[in-house]
């Protein structure tokens, strides 16, 4: 029998762009499947820089996963992107849901500039595209909370010498929330919630059969 895996799930909630965020519902979404004897957890992350190292930290403490996969949304983004690169950068264009913006600041003061993700990207990008979901590997991640979850988790798992992968999904809009921005608004692409909740079971079944671990 092959070992136990624990796999966490982390999608953030709402924010100025996503009253409902497909983030969070295809965490959920993925986490409730039955995956026979192995742990997927969601996780709900709230849009908040100054808090997210001490959340990360207590999740990771608590369910102390194999693979940590976070979830976002990428206006803009025409497919699943799988994120191979976090950066110790953070720049709000839009606030977080403490209000603060920010410019040109560290993640990590004195941490290392990127960090590679250290998911099976590609493998999960391929997967993806051969059950015909659009899906690409990313070298772009953002300078918003999406990078600093990925910037973060790696980060932490360096510091503690901890066995834990680390990756990052972003999301296109869904349709919904392209329509309702209204005729006067330039449409962005979009992808269905079914769909994207597809690509999160894809990446959670590649996890839960890599033997990196």
């Amino acid at each position: 029998m092959s070992k136990q895996k624990t796999v966490v799930v982390a999608g953030y909630g709402a924010w100025a762009k996503a009253d409902i965020n497909p983030a969070s519902q295809v965490a959920q979404s993925v986490g409730q499947k039955s995956w026979g004897q192995h742990r997927v957890i969601h996780l709900e992350i709230p849009v908040r820089t100054a808090a997210l190292t001490d959340i990360l930290k207590q999740a990771i403490e608590a369910h102390r996963p194999d693979y940590w996969l976070g979830v976002g949304i990428a206006p803009g983004a025409c497919g699943i992107r799988m994120e191979a690169l976090g950066t110790n950068w953070r720049f709000f264009d839009v606030p977080d849901n403490d209000g603060l913006r920010l410019e040109h600041e560290a993640t990590v003061p004195g941490g290392p500039a990127a960090y590679d993700a250290t998911l099976p990207n590609q493998q999960i990008v391929a997967a993806c595209r051969a059950q015909g979901i659009p899906a690409a590997l990313s070298y772009s991640a953002g300078n918003h909370l999406c990078n600093q979850m990925l910037y973060t988790t790696r980060h932490l798992v360096v510091q503690s010498a901890a066995q834990m992968g680390c990756g990052f999904m972003h999301l296109p809009l869904t349709p919904e929330m392209v329509a309702a921005e209204g005729p006067e608004t330039p449409m962005l692409p979009s992808m269905a919630l079914d769909t994207m909740v597809q690509a999160g079971c894809i990446a959670v079944e590649i996890l839960l059969k890599d033997r990196a671990l």
